[in-house]
């Protein structure tokens, strides 16, 4: 009996074989089915990490120079339109402006003309172009809103009916002047000194303007470093302005990722300052290049880019987006964000997409 145990113990032992093949089988098929379902998803349903909240910076620079006497916004706060930023002090401004009156009133006198006529026509005739260039700034800014959708064209209709009667009224008051002078006579008329008068009475009266600053639209002013007795110059930033009227997304897709990406494409997005939380939106470009830094800037010598690994590292192309609701309270500029794309009707690759950028959502809470 004892031998014929020993000769019928090994058999069992022959037919169970190694478990831990089964194992690896299995995760070898898992790791095939994941690597090809990730192929499909970089194509159909691509994202990506490094997108950036974007808006228009906007350095306010005055256009006349002189000692700051109010400053009407503080750090970081939202501004609105034609709302007073800065003050420059008018002083000397003012005093350029009787000066010029003055001289003007000078040399009609030389001349022998009705300075009065004159100088209450060309006064009109500063207040119309005034009025018109200002009529003129709102049309230029509204038609940018209008591209942007900020505006409807009917808003920006009633805007040009108001330049166009501020144009008349300028040619009313233009064909007065005129008319004025010609009543001087022909020495009037020509007289190039009273030219000079009256351009010299228009740009005074035009600095003295410009010595009020406003918002140029709807935004936030931040990085503030303007004060009350601080000297400005024409043409310097004063402080740096966001444009909080139009915001984007700006995300880096790899380049194979962007083969079915088009123009009106579907995207979620989600922002590290808003874990848990989705927003819809919209491609609204892909871009069509990307630096290559070919040249040192330094030395002007060419630069040779060295791959690494058996597989070379994908270039990165800007994808801009647009959101569909507008700016989510709490998403600044320059605010990191993670970015789904559907680029069709794909219901597989859709449906892990959707549950891929979910599951990073509930991540970002201990990101």
């Amino acid at each position: 009996m004892a031998a014929d145990d020993i000769q019928t113990d090994p058999a069992p032992a022959a037919k169970t074989g190694n478990p831990l093949r089964k194992v690896a089988l299995v995760i070898v098929l898992l790791a095939l089915i994941l690597f090809v379902l990730s192929v499909f998803m970089e194509r159909r349903t691509p994202s990506s990490t490094q997108a950036q909240v974007q808006a228009y910076v906007v350095g306010i620079a005055p256009e006349v120079t002189g000692r700051v006497i109010e400053v009407g916004v503080d750090d970081n706060s939202l501004v609105q339109p034609d709302q007073i930023l800065f003050r420059i002090d008018p002083t000397k401004y003012r005093i350029a402006v009787d000066e010029a009156k003055a001289r003007l009133e000078s040399v009609g006198q030389s001349i022998g003309a009705s300075v009065a006529n004159v100088d209450a026509a060309q006064a009109r005739v500063v207040e119309a172009r005034g009025i018109r260039d200002n009529k003129r700034d709102i049309y230029g800014r509204s038609e940018v809103l209008v591209k942007k959708k900020v505006f409807t064209q009917a808003k920006l209709d009633d805007i040009k009916a108001e330049l166009d009667q501020a144009e008349a009224t300028v040619v009313a008051a233009e064909a007065d002047l005129v008319r004025t002078q010609e009543e001087l006579g022909p020495a009037g008329q020509d007289n190039p000194r009273l030219k000079e008068a009256l351009a010299a009475l228009e740009r005074a009266e035009t600095d003295l303007l410009r010595t009020t600053v406003r918002a140029p639209s709807e935004g936030v002013v931040t990085n503030l470093q303007l004060s009350v007795g601080k000297v400005v110059s024409a043409g310097q930033s004063a402080m740096t302005f966001i444009d909080i009227g139009t915001v984007w997304i700006s995300a880096a897709f790899k380049e194979n990722s962007l083969e079915n990406t088009a123009i009106g494409n579907k995207a979620e997005v989600l922002f590290d300052a808003l874990p848990g939380q989705l927003f819809t939106a919209t491609v609204e470009s892909v871009g069509l290049g990307v630096s290559q830094s070919n040249t040192d800037p330094s030395t002007g010598l060419p630069t040779i880019r060295t791959d690494t690994g058996w597989v070379p590292e994908a270039q990165r192309f800007p994808v801009r987006l647009t959101l569909d609701n507008g700016r989510p309270k709490g998403v600044r500029y320059g605010s990191q964000a993670t970015v789904l794309i559907y680029t069709g009707d794909n219901p597989v690759t859709n449906a892990w997409g959707a549950m891929w950028i979910r599951i990073m959502s509930v991540l970002t809470y201990v990101g």
